[in-house]
């Protein structure tokens, strides 16, 4: 997606140590959902959170993760319709976490 205008986010929230077969679930995600040509996407780990995977996930210290999970975010930014296609798949593959999709106007966007 090359193109500026109206476009739709996808957001997945779930804990660094979810997997999906022989990966983390994180990278399965983003392969799976970017084989489906999807425009792009970023991971982000995130220092603490609660609600989405577990009780509470948190990282301590100068870098170390003393938690048995950190939660991660993965974003997506496409069209409606082909976000609207992966959802299934996604919900198919997470065990806990959430996920959420909302408006966005594309400004910039060239690789």
């Amino acid at each position: 997606m090359s193109a500026e205008g109206k476009g739709k986010l996808l957001k997945i929230y779930l804990n660094e140590n979810a997997r999906y077969e022989d990966k983390p679930l994180y990278e399965a995600i983003t392969q799976k959902v970017l084989g489906m040509g999807i425009a792009g996407s970023m991971v982000f780990r995130g220092f603490e959170g609660s609600g989405f995977c577990c009780v509470s996930c948190r990282t301590h210290g100068l870098g170390m993760t003393i938690s048995k999970c950190q939660p991660m975010v993965i974003e997506f930014v496409d069209t409606e319709e082909k976000l609207n296609a992966a959802v299934p798949i996604v919900k198919q593959m997470l065990k806990s976490g959430a996920m959420i999709m909302q408006d966005v106007d594309i400004l910039f966007n060239q690789a």
